[in-house]
C-alpha cells in the first residue's frame, strides 16, 4: 500500500510535467532500458486489468519492462538508486537540439569537456561528450536502450577513449535516464560517475513527420531537421522505422559580436626577439607593414605590445577569420525495430541504429614558424628570433582549403529473443550485439617540403652556428616574410593528411529473471542473473606521410588492439517488510589482452525505507571500476605538443626560481607510451536521501552522493616530471638514484626529459601511463516537481533541479597534497553549482502548451585566476551565467495530429559573463564553460497521422 501511494503521487507529478505521446509507447520489448516512470504507469495499467485474457497477459510479459539501474522487472518508480529522467517532450519544450545539449544542461554536468566544436585546434573537435561531477568523461557509461555503444576512435584530450554523443539522433529518443554514482555491479566497466541510458522509441502505430528549422540572431549556425517515423502491427509482427536528416551551417568566430574582432591586433607577420626563453621585443619590418596592408580586408598594420620594443604587423581579425565556433555538419540517421511473436511465450527481435555524419571546422588560421630549435634562429646581430607568419583569407583563397573534415559512421545492431518459461514466473532474454564506429578525417596542413621551401626562401643559407647557443645563424631577407603570397602558392604548400580510426564492441548476453520468486512480508522477492562475453577493439593507425616526416612538424596518435571480456552478475530485490526493501547486486568481470589480464569484482547494497505512505528514505553503497583504456594499453609511441611545460631547472639557474610560469613555460614535443600492465581504476560510492510526495502532483527528492576513485590511470604528471628533473640536475636528488636515471638519463642523455646539449633547453619529453592518481567528490542533488490544480486559464507544472559540488579533490600521486579542484583554477575551472527550472502551461482545451526554461551556472574562475592562480592580482570569480529558453506549441483542431511550435533559446541574447582578463585574448571568454552563440529561434511542424489512435 505504501509503495503504491508514493508511486501514484510521484507518477502524477511526472505526468504533470510532460505529456506522453498517444502514439508511442516506451515499454522496452527486449532489454533493461526503461525509466521508472514508465514502469509505474504500466504497473498501474496492469493492476487495473485483472480481467485481461491469459494471452494478453503473456503478451504483456513479452513486453519486458525493466528499470534503468536494475536487472529485475517490475521495480518501483523510486528505489534505493536515484534515477533522473528527461522525456522527449521536455527535450523539445526546452529547446535542446542534441543529446549533448540535453546532458550538458543537466545539473550533473559540472565539468568542462575538452572536446567539441568550441575546442578550436584541440583533440576530437568533431565529437561531443559530457563531464559528470567534474570527472573525466570515461567515467560515465553511455548506453542505448540499456545496451553498450562503442567508443569514439579518436582520443579525448589525446589520451583516453570516450563515448561520442554527437551522432545519436534526437528525434528517435523516447527519454533519457541519468543514474548518478557507481553502477558497475549492474553494467560493468566505466560506470563510476554514473550511467546515461538513452531510451529510443519502442512502439508506434501510425506515422510521424517532423520538420524543424533554426537560425541564430547573431548569424551562422543555421540548422534544419527532417524526421520521418512509421510503426504498425502486422499480426504477430511489429515494425518501427525512423529516418532523420540534420544539417547545420558553421558559425565562424567573425559572426558573434563578442568574438568578431580582437581589440588588439594579432600577428600576421612578425619577428619576436627572445632572451633566455622570454619574448622581449620585435624586429621592425624592413619596409613597414604596407606590403601586406591589404590582408584581412585591409586591416593589417603595425602593432605593438606594452613593455616590448619594436613592432610587428597584425590585424584584429586574425583569429576570428580562421576559427569556427560551431561545426558545419550533415548527418543521416536510420533506426529499425522488428518484433515477432513466435508464440505466447517467445518473441524474436532485432534493432538497428545507423548514423553517418560529416563535419567540417577550422581550428585556427594557417600559422607556422621555423621548425627546428623550438622555432628560434639567430641573425647576424646575435638576436634570437622566432619568425612567425599567419596567412590571411586573401592568400588562402578563403578558409575552405583550410577546413578539417570528418566522416563518421556509427552503428548499433542486435538480434535476439526473449520470453517466459510457461507460467513459472521466469523470464529469459538472449541477444547478440555489435556496435561500431569508423571515422575518417582529413586535415590540411603544411608539408615539410612546402614549409621548408618557404622558410629557405626567407632565411637563405646558414652562415654558421653560434657556439654558445647552438642556434643556426642567418643573414635573412626579412622582406619576404612581409610579402603576400597567392592562393596558388598557398595551395602548393599544403596537403590534406588523412586519418582513420575504427572501434567496435561484440557482446553476447543471457538474462534470467523472476520478479515473483517467493513471498516475503513486504511482497514478492525478485531475482535476476546475467552472463555475457565478447570483445572490444580500438584501432587508429598512423598516417604514413606524417609518420615519415612529410607534415611540417605535425604528429598524430596511433595504436590499436583488441580485448576480450567475460562477466556474470546477479541481483536480488527483497521486500523484507512492507516498509523496508533490500536490493543487492554483484558482478565479476574478467578482461584479457595478449600478455596480460585483469579482473574486478563489484557489488552494491541498497535500502529503501517507507516510514509513511508519502515518504521514501533511500541509500546505497556500491563499488565500481574502469578497465584500462584500450588506448592506454595499445597506444604506440605517440607525439603531441604540450604548451605548458615549465622548465624549473633553467628558471632556477637563470632567474633564481622567480616567475617560472610566466617566463619559462615552453611548447614541447611529448611522446606518450602505453603500458599493458595497467590495473583497473577502482571506486566506491555511497548515496543517501529521500523522496517526499506530500500530496498528489507534488514530489521532492534530495540525495547526497560520495564518490572515491583510486588507482586512476593517467599519464605521468608533466609538472611533477619537470620538478624531478630540476631536483636531479640541481643535486637535490642523487643522480645515481633510479628516479634520476629514469628522468635525466645516463650523463644527462636518453632520459624522459631531453635537453639540448648547447642551450640546456628542453627539446622533448617521454611520459608513460601509470596507475597513480586518486579523486574524491561529494555532491548534493535535489529535484522538486509540482503540478498545480487546474485553473480557468489552464494547468501549470513546475520543476526545479539543483546540484551543489561540496568537494572535488584530486591527488596526482601518492603522498602529494590533494588539489581542491573547486578552488584551484590552475587545475580546474568547473562549476560548483548548477540550477535549472521550468514552468509549463497547458490551455484548458490542451490546444496550446508553453514552457519557460531557466538555467543558472554558478560563479567560475576568471581569466587571471585560471592563468596565474588564486591570490594573484585581479584573480577572482565571474558572476553566474543565467539563460532563458521559451517554447510555444499549438495543435489546431482543424488538422488532427498536427503540432506547430516555436522555440527560442537564450531569449535575452545573453553573452558569457564579463571578464576583463580576456580582453585581447581570443576567444575573449572561457570557451570550455560558456558559449557566445546568443539567441536562437526555431520553428517546427510535427504531424502524427494514421494508426489506431487517429
Amino acid at each position: 500500500m505504501m509503495k503504491t501511494m508514493i508511486a501514484v503521487a510521484i507518477g502524477a507529478a511526472l505526468l504533470g510535467s510532460s505529456a506522453v505521446s498517444a502514439q508511442t509507447a516506451s515499454a522496452s520489448q527486449s532489454s533493461p532500458s526503461q525509466s521508472q516512470s514508465a514502469s509505474t504507469q504500466d504497473q498501474a495499467s496492469n493492476g487495473s486489468s485483472s480481467s485481461s485474457s491469459t494471452s494478453s497477459k503473456k503478451a504483456t510479459r513479452l513486453d519486458t519492462i525493466v528499470v534503468s539501474g536494475s536487472l529485475i522487472n517490475d521495480a518501483q518508480i523510486q528505489t534505493a538508486t536515484p534515477v533522473y529522467t528527461i522525456t522527449s517532450q521536455q527535450i523539445q519544450a526546452r529547446g535542446f537540439n542534441s543529446v549533448q545539449e540535453v546532458l550538458q544542461n543537466s545539473v550533473f554536468a559540472t565539468g568542462t569537456p575538452a572536446s567539441g566544436p568550441q575546442n578550436s585546434g584541440g583533440f576530437a573537435q568533431g565529437a561531443q561528450t559530457i563531464s559528470l561531477y567534474g570527472l573525466n568523461p570515461e567515467y560515465t557509461l553511455t548506453l542505448i536502450d540499456g545496451k553498450p555503444i562503442t567508443q569514439f576512435g579518436q582520443l579525448y584530450n589525446g589520451t583516453s577513449n570516450f563515448n561520442n554523443l554527437s551522432n545519436i539522433p534526437v528525434s528517435m529518443i523516447d527519454h533519457i535516464d541519468v543514474i548518478p554514482g557507481g553502477g558497475s555491479s549492474i553494467y560493468g566497466s566505466s560506470a563510476i560517475a554514473g550511467v546515461v541510458n538513452i531510451v529510443t522509441k519502442q512502439h508506434m502505430d501510425g506515422a510521424e513527420v517532423l520538420v524543424r528549422t533554426g537560425n541564430y540572431h547573431n548569424g551562422g549556425g543555421a540548422n534544419q531537421r527532417i524526421a520521418v517515423s512509421f510503426g504498425h502491427d502486422y499480426g504477430k509482427l511489429n515494425v518501427l522505422g525512423s529516418l532523420e536528416f540534420d544539417n547545420a551551417s558553421p558559425m565562424w568566430a567573425s559572426q558573434p559580436p563578442l568574438t568578431k574582432a580582437n581589440p588588439n591586433p594579432l600577428g600576421v607577420a612578425f619577428l619576436p626577439i627572445y632572451v633566455n626563453g622570454a619574448e622581449v621585443g620585435y624586429i621592425d619590418p624592413p619596409n613597414g607593414c604596407s606590403p601586406i596592408g591589404g590582408l584581412y580586408h585591409g586591416t593589417t598594420g603595425p602593432y605593438t605590445v606594452k613593455g616590448r620594443t619594436g613592432y610587428g604587423c597584425g590585424s584584429p581579425y586574425v583569429d576570428a577569420e580562421g576559427v569556427t565556433l560551431q561545426n558545419q555538419s550533415r548527418s543521416y540517421d536510420g533506426m529499425l525495430k522488428l518484433r515477432y511473436n513466435l508464440s505466447d511465450n517467445v518473441r524474436l527481435y532485432s534493432d538497428i541504429l545507423v548514423d553517418w555524419q560529416q563535419q567540417a571546422w577550422a581550428g585556427g588560421p594557417p600559422r607556422f614558424g621555423v621548425l627546428a630549435n623550438s622555432g628560434l634562429v639567430e641573425d647576424e646581430a646575435g638576436d634570437q628570433i622566432a619568425p612567425t607568419r599567419s596567412f590571411a583569407p586573401e592568400e588562402t583563397g578563403g578558409m575552405t582549403p583550410w577546413l578539417d573534415t570528418q566522416d563518421d559512421l556509427m552503428y548499433q545492431a542486435d538480434i535476439g529473443a526473449n520470453g517466459t518459461f510457461g507460467d513459472s514466473g521466469w523470464d529469459w532474454d538472449v541477444y547478440y550485439l555489435r556496435s561500431g564506429d569508423h571515422t575518417l578525417t582529413s586535415n590540411p596542413y603544411f608539408t615539410t617540403a612546402g614549409g621548408t621551401a618557404y622558410w629557405n626562401n626567407i632565411l637563405g643559407q646558414s652562415t654558421g652556428q653560434d657556439g654558445n647557443t647552438g642556434l643556426p645563424m642567418y643573414n635573412a631577407n626579412w622582406n619576404q616574410l612581409f610579402t603576400p603570397i597567392t592562393p596558388q602558392q598557398f595551395k602548393g604548400m599544403i596537403q590534406n593528411f588523412g586519418g582513420e580510426s575504427n572501434t567496435w564492441v561484440n557482446n553476447t548476453r543471457v538474462t534470467l529473471s523472476n520478479s515473483e520468486l517467493f513471498n516475503l512480508p513486504g511482497g514478492s522477492a525478485g531475482v535476476a542473473w546475467i552472463a555475457e562475453g565478447g570483445n572490444s577493439a580500438w584501432y587508429e593507425p598512423a598516417n604514413a606521410a606524417i609518420a615519415s616526416g612529410g607534415a611540417y612538424g605535425l604528429v598524430s596518435n596511433s595504436g590499436g588492439g583488441q580485448r576480450d571480456h567475460y562477466d556474470s552478475a546477479f541481483e536480488f530485490n527483497l521486500p523484507l517488510l512492507k516498509q523496508l526493501t533490500l536490493d543487492t547486486s554483484a558482478r565479476y568481470d574478467y578482461y584479457t589482452v595478449p600478455g596480460a589480464s585483469n579482473h574486478s569484482f563489484t557489488y552494491r547494497i541498497g535500502l529503501e525505507y517507507r516510514p509513511i505512505d508519502t515518504l521514501l528514505l533511500r541509500g546505497n553503497y556500491a563499488t565500481s571500476f574502469l578497465a584500462p583504456d584500450l588506448s592506454s594499453l595499445y597506444l604506440g609511441p605517440t607525439g603531441l605538443y604540450n604548451p605548458n611545460v615549465i622548465d624549473y631547472y633553467l628558471c632556477d639557474t637563470q632567474a633564481g626560481g622567480k616567475n617560472c610560469t610566466q617566463n619559462y613555460t615552453d611548447y614541447i614535443l611529448t611522446t606518450e607510451l602505453s603500458n599493458k600492465q595497467l590495473k583497473p581504476t577502482t571506486s566506491s560510492s555511497w548515496t543517501g536521501g529521500f523522496v517526499w510526495a506530500p500530496f498528489t502532483g507534488a514530489s521532492l527528492s534530495v540525495d547526497y552522493l560520495h564518490i572515491a576513485i583510486h588507482n586512476e590511470v593517467a599519464l605521468q604528471d608533466t609538472n611533477e616530471l619537470m620538478q624531478q628533473d630540476a631536483q636531479c640536475l640541481l643535486g637535490s636528488l642523487p643522480m645515481s638514484s633510479t628516479l634520476c636515471k629514469s628522468t635525466v638519463g645516463t650523463n644527462g642523455q636518453n632520459g624522459q626529459v631531453q635537453r639540448d646539449p648547447f642551450t640546456n633547453q628542453v627539446t622533448g619529453l617521454t611520459e608513460y601511463y601509470v596507475n597513480i592518481s586518486s579523486e574524491t567528490t561529494n555532491s548534493v542533488t535535489a529535484e522538486a516537481k509540482y503540478a498545480f490544480q487546474p485553473t480557468p486559464v489552464g494547468s501549470f507544472q513546475a520543476q526545479i533541479d539543483y546540484n551543489n559540488m561540496l568537494k572535488h579533490a584530486y591527488q596526482i600521486y601518492p603522498g602529494s597534497a590533494p588539489i581542491n579542484m573547486l578552488a584551484d583554477p590552475l587545475y580546474s575551472y568547473e562549476f560548483k553549482s548548477i540550477v535549472t527550472g521550468s514552468l509549463t502551461w497547458t490551455s484548458p482545451d490542451s490546444a496550446w502548451t508553453s514552457t519557460a526554461y531557466w538555467h543558472r551556472y554558478g560563479p567560475s574562475p576568471n581569466y587571471n585566476a585560471i592563468q596565474y592562480g588564486n591570490g594573484t592580482p585581479n584573480a577572482a570569480r565571474v558572476s553566474p551565467w543565467i539563460t532563458w529558453n521559451w517554447s510555444l506549441s499549438y495543435t489546431p483542431r482543424q488538422m488532427k495530429g498536427l503540432e506547430l511550435s516555436v522555440m527560442i533559446n537564450n531569449i535575452m541574447n545573453k553573452m558569457p559573463p564579463q571578464d576583463a582578463g580576456w580582453y585581447g585574448n581570443f576567444p575573449y571568454y572561457n570557451s570550455e564553460n560558456y558559449n557566445p552563440y546568443g539567441r536562437e529561434i526555431m520553428l517546427q511542424a510535427d504531424w502524427r497521422f494514421g494508426g489506431k489512435t487517429n
